[in-house]
């Protein structure tokens, strides 16, 4: 019987719903968001300079000309990246319009996740297959027999897909997260 008691005692309550929790959870969101966001610029600046790196010392026109559009592309998403989906600074406001605030981040971020196949993962596609054609028909690794190199081009193309159906699956993800959360700031609200 002591047991019992004891796990009653020491259950979960739900968390009561205050100025300060929202405003914590708001705050807490925006700070991933900016953390994920200087992520991918970090990252972008990486990538930028690999294929800009590419563009440059690769012998053939295909290849030179698929690296040159990959870096245009992360320049646009890193455009994208920045108009659709920077952090916001939190408004010194009532519980109620904080709330609001954060309902619309989450729905804002959500709808940047669910999207982020057209703006995000779409623009380099042409760069890569047009790099891959290239390699493909014009610039082959030297010593190495064409069919060993075919395959190599082959199982890379593959890697990239599955790293883009990665991506999207990761941000499908993130979308039915966000959806939840807010599904659960409306359920509070409407209590």
């Amino acid at each position: 019987m002591a047991d019992i008691k004891t796990l009653w005692r020491n259950q979960k309550t739900e968390e009561t719903v205050t100025l300060e929790n929202i405003h914590e959870r708001a705050g807490k969101f925006q700070r991933r968001v900016r953390l994920g966001n200087a992520l991918e610029y970090i990252a972008s600046i990486v990538v930028v300079a690999a294929f800009g790196w590419y563009a440059w010392a690769l012998p053939d026109w295909m290849t030179k000309l698929g690296s040159a559009l990959v870096v245009v592309a992360v320049f646009y998403i890193v455009w994208q990246l920045h108009r659709r989906g920077g952090a916001h600074k939190l408004p010194d406001s009532s519980a109620l319009g904080l709330a609001d605030f954060h309902r619309r981040e989450l729905e804002r971020r959500r709808d940047v996740l669910k999207t982020a196949w057209r703006w995000y993962l779409l623009p380099v596609v042409p760069g890569m297959a047009l790099m891959m054609a290239g390699r493909w028909y014009q610039f082959h690794a030297p010593g190495r027999p064409l069919d060993l190199d075919h395959l190599i081009i082959v199982l890379s193309t593959v890697i990239a897909l599955l790293v883009l159906g990665m991506i999207r699956l990761v941000h499908v993800i993130g979308a039915a997260k966000l959806q939840r959360r807010i599904d659960e700031l409306d359920k509070l609200r409407s209590e």
